[in-house]
C-alpha cells in the first residue's frame, strides 16, 4: 500500500484497478501455502488471526492530516476535500472495480444471536469489533473475500478504513463452531471419571431393570450394543457402545431449558435477520423446523460411522426387532433424533460436538441446561456408587432379591472407583489452586470499584474466578456457583470448601458468620445477601471484608425441601447489601410513621413539615399521569433527615447536621455523593426549591455538560451529609457515599502486589456522624412505634420541640384516616400513607372510582388497577363502570381509567343485577349533562368492548334497547346526542358487516 509517512492517506500501490487482481493472487497464495501470523504479500502487510486474514486497502487519518498540515507543502492537485476526498474517491473506485470484476456482492450485516445478543460467527465479531454496519462479500471458492469500508464518524472528518478480510467458506457461512479447534470438544471430566466399562455396566443395569435391556445394532458399519432408558416424565437416554471401544450417548429432556427456549430463540434470531419469508408460517411448523436445525447442528462433528448407529435398526437377544426409545423426524438430511444433548467417546476422550458447544454459547446454556443432569448424571449416579442399596431399602427383602438377581446377572463387571479429584467432574474449578482462587477474588473486589462485569475487557476479565464468571445482580451483588456436587458426592464438596475457607482465612483472617436470621429476634434479615442464602437454603455463611466489599462463601448441603443440590456460591457484595438499615420494617410502615411524625412536628413546632412535589417519575400504566411524591423533614437529635416517598415504594432520604457549620465540601463533592441514584429520584432534589427543609449548594450552569446527565447539568443540590434511597426491594446508600467510606488497598513491601484492605466499612456507614443511628431511633425501626412511645419525653426530646400530649398523638393518627375514606375523598399520597394492611384492592376500587376530585380519582384507581385487579367482580348493584360513569366530575380525561377498567374485566354492558337495578353504561353517558366532546371517547371505548347484541337487546326496564333510547331523543338535559347516535349506528353497521363476512346472517 502507499503509506508515505508524511501523508495521511493509504492507497493501493497499483491504484484501484489493481485491487481485483491483487485479491485473486492473494487468495491463490493463501490456498497454496501456510502463513501463520503476519506476512507481506506484494508489498502489503497481511495479518492472520483465528484463521482469518486482514489486509488494508485504503484509509485516511484526520489526526495525521491536522498535525502535518503546517509542515506539508501545498498541493495544487488536491480536490476541495483535500486528502480525505482523495481517500474517499479511491475507496469508492476500489468497490467499483471489484463489482466490475466479480459481480454484485452479498451485502453482509452483523448478525447477533441468543439471549445475550452475541455475534453469530467470526465475521460478525470482526465487523462488530471494527464498528461497521455492513460489508460486501464475494464467494471466491474455498475462500471468501469481504471488503469493509467505513468512516468512524462524519465522512471526510473522521477516520476512513477500507480493509480486505479473507476467510474460509465455513467461517463466512457458519457460526463460531466453524472456528473452534478440535481441542475444545474434549471434555474428559464429563462422566465424572467413570470408566467406559463402568458406564456400560450402569447402562445395562438400568436398561435391564426399567427398559428393554441390551440390544444389538444391525445393518451398520460398526458392531455395537444399545441401551435405552425411558422415563415416564418423557426423559430418554440412549447409550450406544461400539465394539471398537468408542461410544455415543444421546439424551432428551423435554423439561430442559434447551427444549423450552432454544428453538424459539433460533426463530427470533432469524426473524431479526429478515429470514421469516423462508420459514413456514404456521408457528408449530416453524418450531419443529427450528428444532431439527438445532439437532442437525448438535450432531455435526460426530464421525459418520458413529452417527450411523443412531438410527440403525437393532435386535434383542431373542432376535426380535427392538423399538427405538427416541422419536425421529425426517429432514432434508435424513431422519434426525429429537434430542436435547449428545456426547461421544473417541476411544481416549469424551467429546461434546462443537455445534452443541456453539448452541450453549449463544444461549448461555451449560450441559445441565441441555438435560445432562436429569437424563445422565443423576439416573446413572455418575461419581457415586451404583449398588442394590441405591435402589432398595435394607429392610425391603422381596425387592432386594429381585435387584440382587439382576445385578448378579450383569455381564459387565464393576470397575474401580475414580479418584476423588475427578468424581465431581466439572463441579470443581479446574487447574487453579485455592490460593489462586483467593487472589482472583481479591482482584474482583478491587476491579468492581472501577468497572461493572458487563463492561470488563473480555481479554483480561477480572470477574472470572476459577473459570466461572461472576454475574451482577442489580449492581449490588456479584455471585457465581464456584463448585457443585450431588448428594452422593457432597463429601468431596465439603472437603474442598473447607480447604478454600482455610486459604481465605490465611489471607484475610478469621471470618464473621453471617446469618439469614437475626440470632436474637429470630426475624429474617431482608438484604440482597440473605435473599441469596434463603434462595438456596443455606442460611449461614462466613463473611470477610476485602477492599471495601463483603466476600461470602455460601456452601453446604441445603435442606431437601429447597430442591437444591450441594453447592458453593461465591458472593461479593456492596457494603449496604449486607446491611438492613431499617431492620425489617416495611416501607409502607416507614411511610406511615413519617406522616405521623410530620404531623406531630407541625403540632409541636407550628411549622409545616410535609408537602407534595412533582417529579419525573414513572407514569401510571395506561396513562400519562405521574402522581406527585410526598416529602417532609424529621429531627433526629443532632441531624435532620429529609424524606421523599414515591407511589412505587421507592424513597430518597438525606441527612443534614443541624449545625449549619457542619456542612462540608464543594458542589462537585455533593454531586459525587448523589451518584448511583436513578435520575427520576434525583429529579426530586436536583434544582428544586427546598421549601426551607434543607440547605443547598449552588453553582453557575456549566456550558458543556449537556450530555452529562441530571447531575452534570445541575446548578443546585442538597448539601447533604448522607444519602439513602430505596429501590424496588431494599434501602441502599448512594454509590458516592459508599466510595467515600471505601478503604484503599496499598502496595505491599515488595511493591509487586496489592495488600487488600480488610477494614469493615459498616461502622462508618452506621456512624452518628452520618446520622444513621439517629434515624433508626427516631423511626423506631425493628420495633413497634406505639402512641405511648410518641408521647414519652425520653423519645420526644430528640424528635420534637416539645413532648406532644396523648391527645395530639391520637389526633395525628386520626388524620391518617381510613384507607376507604382516602380512596373516596383523599389524594394519592393520603391513600398511600394509610395503605398499610389494606384489604384486597378490589374492595377499595369502587371508592376510588367515586372520588369527586378528577386527578385523585384517576391516580388512585389506576394504581389499584396496576396489579391484575379483577374488575369483573361486582360488589353492589353497580358495576365498576357504572360507578365511574355516575361520578359527578366525569370527563373525557377519564378515558385511560375506563380503558383500564375494561382491560381488567369490568362489564361494558348491564351488570349482574340486570337492567332493573342499574342503567346501561351507554344510557348513563347519554343522560350525563356533558358536552358530546366529553363523552365521545368514553362511548367509543364502551362500544368496542360491548357484547355483540348489547345495543339491540332490552337495556331499560320498559324493554327499549340502547339504540331505541337514543333514537327517542328524550334526555334529562339540553345537550344534543346526535354524535352518540352516530357512534352507535356506525358500530352496529361495523358488526353487521363483520357478521356477513364471517357467513352469519
Amino acid at each position: 500500500m502507499s503509506d508515505d509517512d508524511d501523508l495521511p492517506i493509504y492507497l493501493p500501490p497499483g491504484g484501484a484497478e489493481s485491487v481485483p487482481g491483487f485479491c485473486d493472487r492473494l487468495v491463490e497464495h493463501l490456498q497454496s501455502a501456510t502463513h501463520p501470523g503476519e506476512f507481506t504479500f506484494e508489498g502489503v502487510d497481511v495479518d492472520e488471526s483465528q484463521g482469518v486474514w486482514l489486509a488494508p486497502l485504503g484509509g485516511y487519518d484526520p489526526e495525521v492530516d491536522r498535525e502535518g498540515a503546517a509542515d506539508r507543502p501545498a498541493d495544487p492537485t488536491l480536490p476541495p476535500g483535500g486528502y480525505a476526498e482523495v481517500a474517499e474517491i479511491s475507496a469508492e473506485a476500489v468497490r467499483r472495480e471489484l463489482h466490475a470484476a466479480w459481480g454484485a456482492p452479498t451485502v453482509r450485516t452483523p448478525r447477533f444471536v441468543g439471549s445475550e445478543r452475541e455475534p453469530e460467527g467470526i465475521l460478525d465479531y470482526v465487523m462488530t469489533a471494527i464498528g461497521v454496519d455492513e460489508a460486501e462479500m464475494w464467494d471466491r471458492g474455498a475462500l471468501f473475500c469481504v471488503v469493509i469500508t467505513s468512516w468512524d464518524g462524519e465522512p471526510r472528518r473522521s477516520m476512513l478504513r477500507q480493509a480486505l478480510v479473507v476467510l474460509p467458506r465455513e467461517f463466512a457461512l457458519g457460526g463460531f463452531a466453524a472456528v473452534a479447534g478440535d481441542e475444545i470438544t474434549i471434555h474428559d471430566l464429563l462422566m465424572h471419571g467413570e470408566d467406559l466399562g463402568e458406564l456400560r455396566r450402569r447402562a445395562w443395569l438400568l436398561s435391564t431393570l426399567f427398559d428393554a435391556g441390551e440390544v444389538r445394532v444391525r445393518e451398520a458399519v460398526l458392531e455395537a450394543s444399545r441401551f435405552s432408558l425411558h422415563f415416564r416424565s418423557g426423559k430418554t437416554t440412549v447409550w450406544t457402545f461400539a465394539d471398537d471401544g468408542r461410544a455415543l450417548v444421546l439424551f432428551n429432556d423435554p423439561a430442559s431449558e434447551f427444549a423450552r427456549s432454544a428453538a424459539d430463540q433460533l426463530i427470533a434470531d432469524h426473524l431479526r435477520a429478515g429470514d421469516e419469508s423462508e420459514s413456514p408460517a404456521d408457528p408449530e411448523e416453524l418450531r419443529e423446523a427450528a428444532e431439527l436445525i438445532l439437532v442437525a447442528r448438535m450432531l455435526e462433528g460426530i464421525p459418520d460411522d458413529l452417527r450411523e448407529l443412531i438410527a440403525a435398526p437393532a435386535q434383542n437377544a431373542r432376535g426380535e426387532a427392538a423399538e427405538h426409545d427416541l422419536e425421529f423426524r425426517l429432514s432434508s438430511s435424513g431422519a434426525l433424533p429429537i434430542i436435547s444433548g449428545v456426547a461421544w467417546y473417541d476411544g481416549e476422550h469424551w467429546r461434546v460436538p462443537a455445534g452443541l458447544l456453539e448452541i450453549g454459547s449463544v444461549n448461555d446454556f451449560g450441559m445441565d441446561d441441555l438435560g445432562f443432569a436429569e437424563a445422565v448424571r443423576r439416573p446413572f449416579r455418575l461419581g457415586g456408587e451404583l449398588t442394590v442399596d441405591t435402589f432398595v431399602a435394607p429392610d425391603d427383602h422381596e425387592q432386594r432379591a429381585v435387584f440382587e438377581q439382576v445385578f448378579a446377572a450383569c455381564p459387565y463387571p464393576a470397575q474401580p472407583r475414580p479418584a476423588a479429584a475427578v468424581r465431581l467432574g466439572y463441579g470443581l474449578p479446574q487447574d487453579v489452586t485455592h490460593t489462586e482462587l483467593v487472589g482472583q477474588i481479591e482482584r474482583a473486589t478491587e476491579a468492581w470499584w472501577d468497572v461493572e462485569p458487563d463492561e470488563a475487557d473480555p481479554r483480561d476479565d477480572p470477574f472470572r474466578v476459577g473459570g466461572r464468571r461472576l454475574r451482577s445482580f442489580d449492581g449490588r451483588i456479584l455471585r457465581s456457583i464456584v463448585a457443585m456436587a450431588e448428594p452422593w458426592t457432597s463429601d468431596i464438596l465439603l472437603e474442598w470448601t473447607a480447604e478454600l475457607r482455610e486459604a481465605m482465612e490465611a489471607r484475610w483472617g478469621r471470618a464473621v458468620q453471617m446469618q439469614a436470621h437475626n440470632p436474637h429476634s429470630g426475624l429474617e434479615r431482608k438484604t440482597p445477601v440473605t435473599r441469596v442464602m434463603r434462595g438456596v437454603g443455606l442460611l449461614s455463611a462466613p463473611l470477610w471484608w476485602v477492599n471495601g466489599h463483603a466476600v461470602l462463601l455460601i456452601s453446604g448441603i441445603p435442606d431437601p425441601s429447597y430442591g437444591e443440590e450441594p453447592q458453593a456460591i461465591l458472593v461479593i457484595a456492596r457494603a449496604d447489601a449486607v446491611l438492613d438499615v431499617v431492620r425489617n420494617t416495611r416501607t409502607w410502615e416507614l411511610r406511615t410513621r413519617a406522616r405521623v411524625l410530620g404531623t406531630l412536628t407541625e403540632m409541636t413546632s407550628g411549622a409545616a413539615q410535609t408537602d407534595e412535589i412533582a417529579w419525573n417519575g414513572p407514569s401510571l400504566a395506561g396513562s400519562d399521569l405521574v402522581p406527585r411524591a410526598t416529602r417532609g423533614r424529621l429531627r433526629t437529635g443532632d441531624h435532620h433527615w429529609v424524606w421523599h416517598f414515591a407511589l412505587d415504594g421507592r424513597a430518597l432520604l438525606m441527612s443534614f447536621p443541624i449545625d449549619a457549620q457542619a456542612t462540608r465540601g464543594s458542589f462537585a463533592d455533593h454531586a459525587e455523593l448523589f451518584t448511583g441514584i436513578p435520575d427520576d429520584l434525583l429529579s426530586l432534589v436536583v434544582d428544586r426549591d427546598p421549601a426551607g427543609l434543607y440547605p443547598v449548594v449552588t453553582r453557575e450552569r456549566p456550558e458543556d455538560a449537556a450530555d452529562d446527565g441530571i447531575l452534570g447539568t445541575a446548578i443546585s443540590l442538597p448539601a447533604a451529609r448522607a444519602v439513602l434511597w430505596r429501590d424496588a426491594y431494599d434501602f441502599r446508600f448512594s454509590d458516592g457515599l459508599l466510595r467515600r467510606v471505601r478503604p484503599i488497598a496499598a502496595d505491599d513491601d515488595s511493591g509487586d502486589a496489592r495488600t487488600p484492605d480488610l477494614t469493615d466499612p459498616l461502622p462508618v456507614l452506621n456512624s452518628a456522624d452520618l446520622g444513621v443511628p439517629q434515624l433508626q431511633e427516631a423511626l423506631y425501626v425493628g420495633d413497634e412505634l406505639t402512641r405511648g412511645v410518641l408521647a414519652d419525653e425520653r423519645y420526644a426530646r430528640n424528635v420534637f420541640d416539645r413532648t406532644p400530649t396523648r391527645v395530639e398523638v391520637d389526633r395525628a393518627f386520626a388524620q391518617l384516616r381510613d384507607v376507604h375514606q382516602n380512596a373516596l375523598t383523599g389524594s394519592m399520597n393520603q391513600f398511600l400513607d394509610a395503605a398499610l394492611g389494606m384489604p384486597d384492592r378490589r374492595f377499595v376500587l369502587d371508592a376510588a372510582l367515586a372520588n369527586p376530585d378528577p386527578r385523585n380519582r384517576r391516580e388512585v384507581a389506576l394504581l389499584l388497577l396496576e396489579r391484575e385487579t379483577d374488575a369483573s367482580i361486582q360488589l353492589s348493584h353497580l358495576t365498576p363502570v357504572n360507578v365511574l360513569l355516575e361520578n359527578p366530575t366525569l370527563g373525557a380525561d377519564d378515558l385511560p381509567l375506563l380503558l383500564r377498567l375494561l382491560h381488567a374485566g369490568a362489564r361494558a354492558g348491564a351488570g349482574l343485577g340486570g337492567i332493573g337495578v342499574a342503567r346501561h353504561p351507554i344510557v348513563q353517558l347519554a343522560d350525563r349533562a356533558l358536552d358530546e366532546s366529553e363523552i365521545a371517547p368514553l362511548a367509543r371505548a364502551l362500544l368496542e368492548a360491548a357484547p355483540a347484541d348489547d345495543l339491540t337487546r332490552p337495556a331499560l326496564p320498559d324493554g327499549r334497547s340502547v339504540r331505541e333510547y337514543l333514537e327517542a331523543g328524550v334526555f334529562p338535559h339540553a345537550y344534543p346526542r346526535d354524535g352518540l347516535r352516530a357512534q352507535v349506528h356506525e358500530e352496529m353497521e361495523r358488526r353487521a358487516a363483520l357478521a356477513e363476512r364471517n357467513g352469519y346472517r
